[in-house]
């Protein structure tokens, strides 16, 4: 007996730690795709165009990363007053709108409310973008990412999937899924019980069943711990490889995906009617939940 326990030791301990190495591996693999392969992307095409202007005069793009087609709202001060401001991108015209007509600056000199679409087809690169309100101009540099759709969709839609499946086995290492399912059940019947002795007004078996009530909750506690571990484990992982995504494909709100039907909030329309963008935030909180689900169940993780 002594002898089989001595074999049975390491055997366990040599378990564990190949699963930590393979989940480590998994993610510097991940990692690394997002460091590493921007090294050897190549880049397209920059161009830029010279402006000029009176001192002082000012411009912001929001977004200022983004894919063609994408709108592009600006904000402008220390320009003209109630003067028509047109806009290049960079050696291309496009259409300034207005909130309700042709974009102009206010009676002090400032532009609100104006935006305008990114040219389809535009190559990866930076631009300037420079407007014009009188004789005075002011630019600002619009970058357009090395990837975007359906390109920018697979990493995306892989990436959550990849994270997903990590978390999954860290949850099957981590926590007694037997134990949480028996304790989820002799929770249900505890509080079934506890229920029909309110209803019956049943003062000794409430009185029973309120000794029992903190071991319960004890036991349920200990079995939720396990699941806090999960978080713990892979929350700091799981933040880099998000972050270094974000940084790959061109920012938090790049567009990375397309719907054919408009979703309040996790949409935006676009210059094609019937086609609206969905960002990187909300298009990987998309695919999280439906991988999160489908692999729970796949692998057996829920209880």
């Amino acid at each position: 007996m002594k002898s089989s326990k001595n074999k049975s030791a390491p055997s366990g301990s040599g378990g564990s730690r190949t699963f930590t190495y393979i989940i480590i591996i998994f993610l510097a693999v991940l990692i690394g795709y997002y460091l590493i392969l921007p090294a050897f992307t190549p880049h397209g095409p920059t161009t830029t165009s010279t402006t000029s202007g009176s001192t002082g005069a000012a411009l912001a793009l929001t977004p200022s990363t983004d894919i063609a087609s994408t709108m592009v709202t600006i904000t402008g001060q220390m320009l003209p007053a109630n003067k028509t401001v047109t806009a290049v991108f960079g050696s291309t015209p496009v259409t300034l709108n207005g909130t309700s007509g042709p974009c102009t600056t206010t009676s002090s000199g400032t532009i609100t409310g104006c935006n305008f679409w990114v040219p389809a087809k535009t190559s990866p690169g930076t631009y300037h973008v420079t407007i014009t309100a009188g004789t005075t101009t002011a630019s600002a540099n619009f970058n357009v990412p090395e990837y975007s759709p359906p390109v920018s969709t697979i990493v995306v839609t892989l990436t959550s999937l990849s994270l997903g499946f990590v978390t999954q086995i860290v949850t099957r290492k981590v926590v007694d899924i037997g134990k949480e399912r028996r304790m989820r059940a002799e929770v249900n019947a505890f509080n079934k019980e506890k229920r029909e002795a309110t209803l019956a007004k049943d003062k000794v078996k409430l009185e029973k069943l309120k000794k029992r009530e903190l071991q319960v909750r004890q036991e349920q506690a200990k079995v939720s711990t396990a699941r806090l571990k999960v978080t713990g484990i892979t929350f700091v992982p799981l933040l880099v490889v998000y972050y270094l995504m974000a940084t790959f494909l061109g920012g938090y709100g790049v567009i990375v995906a397309y719907a054919s039907v408009p979703i309040p909030v996790l949409t935006a329309p676009t210059p094609v009617s019937g086609v609206f963008e969905v960002s990187l935030f909300w298009w990987y909180f998309l695919s999280s939940f439906a991988f999160s689900t489908m692999l729970s169940k796949l692998l057996h993780t829920t209880t």
